[in-house]
C-alpha cells in the first residue's frame, strides 16, 4: 500500500470544503491505494462515466489540508469511503472475498483546466459473504497531493471491475496562505477509530503520535467515540520553548438552545506547531446521572484554541450528525 502523491511549490493555508452529507456508519480500516500497474482508459472511471447507463457507484468523500513543517505550502488529503453494498465482490482461494477497483483523482482549477490527474489500484476484502453487504462495512481509501494556495476542483473517480459499475464525486475547495506568525489551524479531521502509530503505518495514514481514520459522513450514532484531530499553527513559546494553550469544545444541535460545553489543557510539548487530539464519547446520559448528554439530531462543533501565552485565539465551527 502507498499513497497517491502530487507536489508543486506552495504555501500555508486553510481549506473550505463543500461536503455531502450521508448516513453510513462505517468500519474499515484506512487504505492507500497501489500505484503499480497504473491503469488506463479501459479502467478510468473518468473516461467510463461518459457512456455509463447503470447506478453509479455513491461513496462519500472529504479534504483536509495540513501545514509541511520542512517546506512552504501544506498536504492535502483525500478521504474516501466506499460503502461495501456499493461494490461486487469475488471470492478468493483463501475464501475471503475482496474487491478490485481503480481509484482516479483529478484536480482543475477554477476555470476547469486539469493541472493533476492520478490513478491507483485498491481492494476491500472481507471475511464472509456476508460481509460484503453490510451496510455498516466500507473501504476507506487516503490519496495525499501537496498544492499552493488557489481555487480547486478535486474529482473523485472509482471504476469496480467486478461489476463494471463507475462512480464519480466532485468537489470545490480554496486554498488561503496564513501569514507568518499568525495563530492558525488546520482542516478538521474528523475521525470513526483512532489508535497510536507504530513504526511500520504508512506515514500517511498518521497524525502526530496516531493513526487516524476518516469519518468523511461525519456521522455517528449514540453510544460511538467522536474525535476530532487538527494542527494549531504559530503558538507563542516559553523560555522553555514550550506552548501554554487550550481548546475549548462546544457542542450545539439543531433546533436546540442548550450548549453542552468541554475544555481541554494543550500538551506542553516544544515547538510552537502542535498536533491535537480530542475525543469525547456521544453518550445519550452524562455518567452517573438521569441528565441528558447527546440526542439523535444534526449538531455544529465549535471549537476555539486560545494561545495564553500570545494572548490570540482562533476559532473553527464543524457541522455532524449523531443517529439513534
Amino acid at each position: 500500500m502507498l499513497t497517491t502523491r502530487v507536489k508543486c511549490a506552495s504555501f500555508l493555508l486553510a481549506i473550505l470544503v463543500i461536503p455531502v452529507w450521508l448516513s453510513y456508519p462505517i468500519f474499515a480500516d484506512t487504505q492507500t491505494p497501489s500505484a503499480a500497474q497504473t491503469p488506463g482508459d479501459s479502467e478510468n472511471p473518468f473516461v467510463l462515466i461518459k457512456n455509463f447507463k447503470g447506478t453509479p457507484i455513491d461513496f462519500n468523500l472529504e479534504i483536509c489540508a495540513f501545514k509541511l513543517y520542512d517546506a512552504p505550502g501544506a498536504e492535502i488529503d483525500v478521504y474516501y469511503e466506499i460503502p461495501n453494498k456499493q461494490l461486487a465482490f469475488k471470492p478468493l482461494v483463501s475464501d475471503e472475498f475482496a474487491t478490485s477497483l481503480v481509484v482516479a483523482v483529478r484536480i482543475l482549477d477554477k476555470d476547469g483546466k486539469i493541472l493533476k490527474e492520478t490513478a491507483s489500484r485498491g481492494s476491500t476484502r472481507v471475511k464472509t459473504e456476508k460481509e460484503t453487504k453490510d451496510p455498516a462495512l466500507s473501504g476507506n481509501f487516503i490519496s495525499s497531493f501537496n498544492l499552493e494556495p488557489g481555487d480547486y476542483v478535486f474529482k473523485v473517480g472509482v471504476c469496480d471491475n467486478v461489476s463494471g459499475a463507475v462512480g464519480v464525486k466532485e468537489r470545490k475547495f480554496s486554498l488561503k496562505s496564513l501569514p507568518e506568525g499568525e495563530l492558525g489551524i488546520s482542516s478538521v479531521l474528523f475521525s470513526s477509530d483512532v489508535r497510536k502509530a507504530e513504526s511500520e503505518d504508512d506515514p500517511a495514514l498518521v497524525k502526530g503520535d496516531w493513526v487516524v481514520t476518516s469519518n468523511p459522513t461525519r456521522t455517528y450514532r449514540i453510544g460511538d467515540t467522536l474525535s476530532v484531530y487538527f494542527n494549531i499553527y504559530n503558538l507563542k513559546l516559553d523560555n522553555a520553548g514550550k506552548p501554554r494553550f487550550k481548546v475549548s469544545y462546544v457542542f450545539k444541535r439543531e433546533g436546540q438552545k442548550k450548549m453542552w460545553r468541554d475544555v481541554v489543557k494543550g500538551e506542553r510539548k516544544k515547538g510552537e506547531n502542535q498536533g491535537h487530539l480530542y475525543s469525547n464519547d456521544l453518550l445519550a446520559k452524562f455518567k452517573g446521572t438521569d441528565k441528558d448528554k447527546f440526542k439523535p439530531g444534526k449538531y455544529t462543533l465549535f471549537i476555539k484554541v486560545t494561545d495564553e501565552l500570545g494572548n490570540k485565539a482562533v476559532e473553527a465551527k464543524e457541522a455532524f450528525t449523531i443517529l439513534e
